[in-house]
């Protein structure tokens, strides 16, 4: 019975100091979560990463030609996010900065509005992207990515 109070004791107090470590962690504003230039989030695959991962894969076996076709995809889609990327992170700043500074809802309307825009065609990038890529991949290949 001694042994359980101090083991229980001690198993409480390193729970403790878990959660309260994990709290101080995820409160740190210096570490900024890098969120993707697109609406849906988590929930929609990312064939171009997932095939760039698994290039040379011996199970996936890509062709030459699927190969040709998917570099040119990905190449399409990444550059155009990139550059959407850009500029959703500078509208996000400066509506972040003049929300900061006091400036009234109404006066970041046109902007927030911009930011969904952007967001929106992001979105739409990365949708043909799958819908591109799943043309090539034939049924056996989509069951291994996915």
């Amino acid at each position: 019975m001694l042994r359980k109070k101090p083991l229980s004791l001690v198993l409480s107090s390193l729970m403790l100091l878990g959660v309260m470590g994990t709290t101080t962690l995820s409160a740190n504003p210096a570490k900024k979560s890098q969120s993707k230039p697109f609406l849906i989030q988590g929930k929609l695959p990312h064939y171009a990463m997932m095939l760039k991962m698994m290039w040379d894969d011996k199970d996936l076996n890509l062709t030459p030609k699927q190969k040709e076709k998917l570099l040119k995809i990905r190449k399409e889609t990444v550059s155009k996010a990139k550059e959407l990327n850009k500029k959703i992170i500078a509208l996000e700043n400066k509506i972040v900065k003049e929300s900061k500074t006091g400036a009234k809802p109404a006066s970041m309307k046109g902007d927030v509005y911009k930011l969904a825009k952007l967001r929106a065609n992001a979105t739409m990038i990365h949708l043909k992207c799958i819908y591109n890529t799943r043309k090539i991949l034939t049924q056996d290949q989509l069951d291994i990515l996915d």
